[in-house]
């Protein structure tokens, strides 16, 4: 049976960064208010990673050197879902598809070497789409230019998965690696 299985990026493969970031800084309600009005124009391409972090320290109000330090230090890879993906991509296709700033996947998946893990990968600001609208994920699968007998997205993140059955993909939402076992 061909699968396509779509994993998302922070908070599946790596730690989520940036809502607990901002909550140390403000409450709840006024974080996630913050993380949409900086991060989705990040995420579609519209300014770059270096505007998103110097308007991020300035909403703040932190020195933007010591913010990236601490920024920094939050990308923490989650080692043990790296041989459920390598198992996965034995006898499936795999794609990696991220809501992110240009370069930041890009350099964490180079310095952990997870690039081979994933067939594709479609990062929202290259392509100036991002979830949890449909047709990043119809680009997503039309890359690979074969049909499919299932198709899963793979997401930590509810309101990415919620519209996934109206075009076909099987939404699973990732609580950690037990969450895969369906695969197994």
């Amino acid at each position: 049976m061909k699968k396509l299985i779509i994993f998302d990026c922070f908070g599946v493969i790596f730690d989520e960064v940036a809502p607990p970031f901002i909550r140390k800084y403000l409450p709840e309600k006024e974080a996630a208010e913050l993380k949409e009005k900086l991060f989705v124009p990040a995420d579609r391409g519209e300014i770059s990673y270096e505007q998103l972090l110097e308007n991020m320290a300035e909403a703040l109000g932190l020195e933007k050197e010591e913010m990236i330090l601490q920024w920094n230090s939050l990308f923490r890879l989650r080692e043990e879902i790296v041989p459920y993906i390598e198992r996965l991509k034995e006898k499936n296709k795999i794609a990696l598809l991220s809501n992110a700033p240009e370069g930041v996947v890009e350099k964490l998946f180079k310095k952990h070497d997870l690039e081979r893990l994933f067939d594709k990968m479609v990062i929202s600001s290259q392509i100036r789409m991002a979830k949890p609208d449909n047709e990043i994920y119809q680009y997503c699968v039309s890359l690979f230019e074969e049909n499919f007998e299932e198709i899963y997205m793979i997401d930590d993140n509810l309101k990415n998965l919620e519209k996934l059955s109206e075009i076909g993909i099987k939404p699973i939402h990732y609580k950690g690696t037990e969450s895969l076992k369906i695969f197994f």
